[in-house]
């Protein structure tokens, strides 16, 4: 079941972008086509759209999955709470842009993390998971509060109140230095949990994100700690 799942993982990016190639078949990572096996003997043929969505659909998805998406949540938002600060305290340009690009990108990302809760995960479970926790809150449905938040004191990469303060008391190349500091070790967190998914997640959307995350973080953590040496 794992080898099936990883196979269709590599269409994740066609799943959740909703669009389709034409052609011979989906190709939605690095120009290769994701294989649908064949009968006995028979080569293996690209997936259809169908298949992956059914693929996607019959999957499952566990524990892990959810945890993750949950806390990914929690995670961005307080990355949206940081590069909302930047408008009115950044000196640097670079930095500037790099927050207009990281709120661009993670906001959406919020939205399809909540879309999959909404699709894959029942009230009963949401609240297995988050109840007890402190924190924001996510809802299912027509707006209905089913999860009480979840907790973030022992996420990576979260900065602690104490730091979040002193981001929002600086100004000029102090805030550049300290926005770029924080975020850098809060990408490094998010990696680090999109890694742990991997390993023990279920679900190919959940898998699909945490490579994305994985790879878009990666990018982003090199042009945050080049931005203030050019």
């Amino acid at each position: 079941m794992r080898q099936n799942l990883m196979v269709v993982a590599g269409a994740v990016l066609l799943v959740l972008g909703g669009a389709g190639c034409a052609g011979n078949g989906p190709d939605p990572v690095g120009g290769a086509p994701v294989l649908a096996p064949g009968a006995p003997g028979d080569p293996a043929s690209p997936a259809s759209e169908e298949q992956l969505a059914a693929a996607v659909e019959d999957a499952g998805h566990n524990d892990a999955d959810v945890e993750y998406v949950l806390a990914m949540i929690t995670h961005h938002e307080q990355a949206l709470e940081m590069t909302e600060l930047v408008p009115d305290r950044a000196r640097d340009e670079g930095v500037r842009s790099l927050a207009e690009r990281i709120e661009a990108a993670q906001r959406p990302e919020i939205e399809l993390m909540e879309g999959w809760l909404e699709t894959y995960v029942d009230d009963t479970e949401l609240q297995r998971h988050c109840g007890g926790h402190e924190g924001g809150s996510h809802h299912h449905g027509d707006g209905g509060d089913d999860c009480a938040g979840h907790g973030h004191s022992d996420m990576p990469g979260m900065a602690t109140p104490e730091q979040m303060a002193a981001l929002e008391d600086a100004s000029g190349e102090e805030f550049d230095a300290l926005f770029v500091e924080l975020m850098v070790t809060h990408h490094e967190g998010g990696i680090s949990m999109a890694e742990d998914v991997l390993a023990d997640g279920n679900h190919p959307q959940v898998l699909g994100m945490a490579n994305d995350l994985i790879t878009d973080q990666r990018v982003e953590i090199g042009r945050l700690e080049s931005v203030l040496d050019d």
